[in-house]
């Protein structure tokens, strides 16, 4: 795995915002083939993919915990199809943002930027304004353990790797776990807070000056 791919894996545990609970187990190896599915596991896949189909904003508080174990905390905001910001509160100097057709990694303090095809990120399985885990995915397990659904997936296209795993409370009827495995099996997981689906986030939110965009000098 390149350097950037290493990078992009990490981010990628911000492309869904999820509260904490206890976590079902996950095989830190890569699979490579889909898994054979139940009649009950291809519910399971059906009640989430519903799920995902019927966000369209939010607004709610993130916590994000590295491999390292390395706490961050911040803000986040979703307007579907495709627009997402994450603020990490100090002394972290970044800020994510999707404006639809590209992902934005700012490092205010390095005044450095990533930018990815958000195509081309396991985050258009959360942003599409439709979402068809069958078709754009492939469904490596799914487990239960009481009212709570595991749902491990990797990106057809490959173009990380590693596996992302969706866990879903059927009786809440809410996501309750994000966690991703990059090609290393090292596991990065977020946890939301004050969720708010009614909010309509500011369509200003999710635009970014690059900062190799920003004027200097007499230009300024």
């Amino acid at each position: 795995m390149t350097k950037k791919s290493a990078r992009l894996a990490f981010f990628m545990g911000l492309a869904l915002l999820v509260p904490a609970v206890t976590v079902l187990p996950v095989n830190p190896g890569v699979a490579q083939a889909a898994a054979q599915l139940s009649e009950d596991d291809n519910a399971a896949v059906t009640l989430l993919n519903t799920y995902l189909n019927e966000i369209v904003n939010m607004k709610g508080e993130f916590t994000q915990t590295s491999p390292r174990g390395q706490v961050a905390n911040g803000v986040f905001y979703i307007s579907k199809p495709g627009k997402m910001r994450f603020e990490y509160a100090p002394p972290s100097p970044l800020l994510v943002v999707s404006d639809g057709r590209w992902v934005t990694v700012k490092n205010t303090k390095r005044k450095k930027d990533d930018q990815y095809p958000l195509a081309a990120t396991p985050l258009k399985l959360v942003l599409a304004g439709e979402v068809n885990l069958f078709e754009q995915a492939i469904i490596l397990k799914v487990e239960s353990q009481d009212n709570l659904v595991a749902v491990t997936m990797e990106e057809k296209d490959q173009l990380v790797a590693g596996q992302l795993t969706m866990v879903f409370d059927r009786e809440a009827n809410d996501l309750v776990q994000w966690i991703i495995l990059d090609g290393k099996g090292q596991r990065t997981t977020v946890q939301l807070s004050n969720v708010d689906k009614e909010v309509k986030p500011d369509p200003k939110l999710f635009v970014v000056k690059r900062a190799k965009e920003r004027k200097t000098g007499s230009d300024r």
